[in-house]
């Protein structure tokens, strides 16, 4: 009966471990989606950015777009930023430079995972 029995809880414990894996999992890739915009004057315009990967891996995707009338053209990022990774400091940062841009308003959009922290971002003129 006791062999049954510690059979029976090692069962009910792999599967409460199996499923507490499959939720982090889950909720690792769940994503979400930050913009903003700006009104730049004319010359080069940059994107710096930064997020702390909370020691979760996933992607940030970042990319911007001049908008106009007609719809959102893409002017630069595109890429993707890797975290998660335990051998460093988790932070994730960068510049996305776009160089010189016309007058107008710009967005960027960043779709980043739930669980990171940020993204702190702010356009620059130089």
């Amino acid at each position: 009966m006791k062999k049954v029995s510690f059979g029976l809880i090692a069962i009910i414990m792999l599967f409460v471990l199996a499923t507490s894996a499959f939720a982090a999992t889950a909720s690792a890739n769940s994503q979400r989606t930050e913009t903003g915009v700006t009104t730049h004057t004319g010359g080069n315009l940059a994107l710096d950015f930064s997020a702390y990967d909370s020691r979760i891996h996933g992607f940030m995707h970042i990319h911007v777009y001049r908008v106009t009338t007609s719809g959102d053209v893409f002017v630069g990022g595109g890429f993707s930023i890797e975290g998660g990774r335990p051998t460093d400091n988790g932070i994730r940062s960068g510049t996305v430079d776009l160089g010189y841009q016309p007058a107008g308003t710009y967005k960027y959009v960043i779709i980043i995972p739930t669980n990171w922290m940020g993204p702190s971002v702010s356009w620059r003129t130089y």
